[in-house]
């Protein structure tokens, strides 16, 4: 199994799932974005839905959602969550599961990079007009950064043997760009407060620092070495951080742009 098949099934743990909860929202202001996108709003389709916040952010404004995740605790946590009467929640990978024939939105969050987008993109070119991908769930140049890098670096290769490339983690999630004709980009700025123990909490919903992937004697070890670092920072125990939630909305392709 390759390192990235290893990753992409961490999310199918149920302390990754609660994990979730923890997770920065998006920006309220994408979401009055997102249905404004589109003059229909009958069909909404959710890919690598998590454990459903955009799909249930955008329930209200469309008669129906499918929200879409491969992993069972994923879907299992969001039906837990939400209870949002139009959402069909399916436990699929995007690229298998049966879509209507007219989508009116399909949106993805920071998930798109796990899809097989030659197979995907392709099969949305038929169904839909309007692909919105909304990225940004971590905090932007807060004042803890430094110090932030600092501790990736070191984690990274001590668990994982990896060096901390945040350009190239960047570069992949826009992998997916030559696959639309990208019709525009905003990006939504607001502030968030998180309690410091939570802001741990939310670095176990990833691939890299998951428990059952690292071990419990690393992630009490991880869990202190963020706590040391991340305390200073905090009033009254909680941690203010700005957000930027950015999306990227256009065409879906059959083929990819050279």
């Amino acid at each position: 199994m390759s390192d990235r098949e290893a990753s992409r099934l961490t999310f199918d743990d149920e302390d990754v799932a609660r994990c979730y909860a923890h997770r920065p929202p998006y920006a309220p202001a994408a979401y009055a974005f997102l249905a404004a996108l589109v003059p229909q709003r009958r069909v909404l389709v959710d890919l690598g839905c998590g454990t459903g916040k955009v799909a249930a952010a955008l329930a209200g404004h469309f008669s129906n959602v499918i929200a879409i995740d491969p992993a069972v605790a994923m879907i299992e946590a969001a039906r837990k969550i939400h209870g949002h009467d139009n959402i069909r929640w399916l436990q699929a990978r995007a690229e298998d599961v049966e879509l209507p024939d007219t989508i009116d939105l399909v949106t993805a969050g920071t998930s798109i990079h796990w899809m097989a987008h030659d197979v995907l993109f392709p099969k949305l070119a038929e169904r839909t007009d309007v692909v919105a991908v909304i990225v940004g769930d971590a905090p932007q140049n807060p004042p803890w950064q430094v110090e932030w890098r600092a501790a990736m670096t070191t984690w990274l290769a001590r668990v994982h043997h990896e060096t901390y490339d945040e350009p190239s983690f960047v570069a992949d999630g826009r992998r997916f760009e030559p696959w639309v004709d990208i019709a525009g980009r905003r990006s939504f700025s607001f502030s968030f407060r998180q309690s410091v123990e939570d802001y741990i909490a939310c670095q176990h919903s990833r691939a890299s620092w998951a428990r059952a992937r690292i071990g419990g004697a690393l992630s009490d070890a991880f869990d202190r070495d963020l706590e040391a670092l991340l305390r200073p920072w905090a009033r009254d125990g909680m941690l203010t951080m700005e957000l930027t939630s950015d999306l990227t909305w256009g065409t879906p392709r059959r083929t990819p742009r050279p």
